[in-house]
């Protein structure tokens, strides 16, 4: 699988990351071909080199023939759709856009489809995501992980005023991702960073196992002080059979009840277990028990141990890691009479396509219509063949 990994060792911004993905060998012509898809008035981007600490990397720059004006999430996401950009590449910037449009709501207290982007919703940085979405396709990617990422300190001067680094979109963003200490006295990460590292990324932590086939590094526009240079790294190289290092944690209970199993597994699900199933066993002198174990990532096992202790009367748990390998897949959006459908597609080892409509886009539309759960089922996949 061909996966990127985003190095973000001095930070991570919209800019950055399509710089870097360029330097690694997209394609300019075709970013500027699927840019004019966007009705956005006249605006044209470039490129130049230019060495930092002896790295040579490629600065990403945007030009705006028309005035730069705020947009709120409704006009972004209309936008978007009715757009001819490729499916993948609108699924990937909507939902970039939604994760920014989402934290800001919270910081400002009000609905996520009137929130105002403000410097997020100026071209350039519309241009940013939509080109990073188009660069990841061009290259091929499927798969993402990402490094901690760096933040910086301090203050930053924005439309609402003086804002503390990072900002507090930022760090609602990065919720959940590890963060590496650095107390560099700017802002390394911004909200298009932070959410495109999250959003997109399935995995934080080292360099996974890879054979690498592109490396790109993308110039920032500001220079540190303390002389790191101020570079965003990607790695793009190709992963065996997409394999995820896991962890499994799990515990035998012989004196719970099965709603107590059932509540603990429903609340190991709510607090980000990727999976959680019940097994019955048999313990020493015969005792009939059940066996419950949560499928997690190893930055989430210490918080399910610990609920796993709380939730049932076991005196211990256990844990150990496991590799999942999964199918190459993309989840496309179809549209039936009745309601839009999102549709995963994975791809077989023989290069054979199999696909599943997502049952709980199914569930609502024929519970809002009143058809038959097989009837919405059936014209999702026939929409896709």
């Amino acid at each position: 699988m061909r996966t990127a990994y985003l190095d973000a060792f001095s930070g991570i911004s919209g800019d950055m990351v399509v710089g870097s993905l360029l330097d690694a060998g997209a394609s300019l012509t075709v970013l500027k071909r699927e840019l004019k898809k966007l009705d956005m008035g006249g605006n044209s981007v470039s490129t130049e080199k230019a060495k930092l600490n002896g790295i040579y990397a490629t600065r990403f720059k945007v030009k705006v023939a028309e005035k730069q004006k705020n947009r709120d999430y409704s006009a972004i996401k209309r936008m978007l759709e009715k757009s001819k950009l490729d499916a993948q590449v609108k699924e990937t910037a909507l939902a970039v856009f939604r994760a920014i449009g989402v934290a800001e709501a919270k910081v400002h207290n009000q609905p996520l489809e009137t929130v105002h982007f403000h410097e997020v919703g100026a071209v350039d940085s519309i241009v940013d995501i939509v080109g990073a979405a188009i660069c990841f396709k061009n290259l091929g990617v499927t798969r993402f992980e990402c490094s901690p990422v760096p933040t910086g300190r301090g203050f930053a001067n924005t439309q609402h005023g003086i804002m503390p680094i990072p900002a507090p979109a930022t760090i609602l963003l990065l919720k959940g991702v590890p963060i590496s200490p650095d107390d560099t006295q700017m802002e390394l990460t911004t909200p298009t960073g932070a959410a495109i590292a999250s959003v997109l990324s399935s995995k934080f932590g080292s360099l996974p196992a890879m054979r690498p086939v592109a490396v790109g590094y993308g110039l920032g526009t500001k220079i540190r002080q303390d002389g790191v240079p101020n570079l965003f790294r990607v790695i793009i190289g190709e992963t065996d059979g997409a394999a995820k290092k896991l962890m499994v944690v799990e515990t035998n209970l012989d004196d719970a009840t099965p709603e107590v199993v059932s509540f603990a597994a429903s609340r190991a699900l709510d607090a980000g277990a990727l999976d959680a199933w019940v097994a019955p066993i048999t313990m020493k002198k015969g005792r009939q028990a059940f066996c419950l174990s949560l499928l997690c990532d190893p930055l989430n096992a210490a918080k399910l141990r610990n609920l796993l202790l709380e939730e049932t009367p076991t005196l211990g748990v256990r844990q150990y890691e496991v590799q999942r390998f999964e199918l190459e897949r993309k989840t496309v959006r179809v549209k039936t009479k009745w309601g839009e459908v999102r549709v995963k597609i994975a791809v077989t080892p023989s290069g054979k396509n199999r696909m599943k409509p997502e049952y709980e886009d199914v569930r609502l539309i024929a519970e809002k219509s009143g058809k038959p759960f097989s009837v919405i089922y059936a014209s999702a996949l026939s929409a896709v063949l």
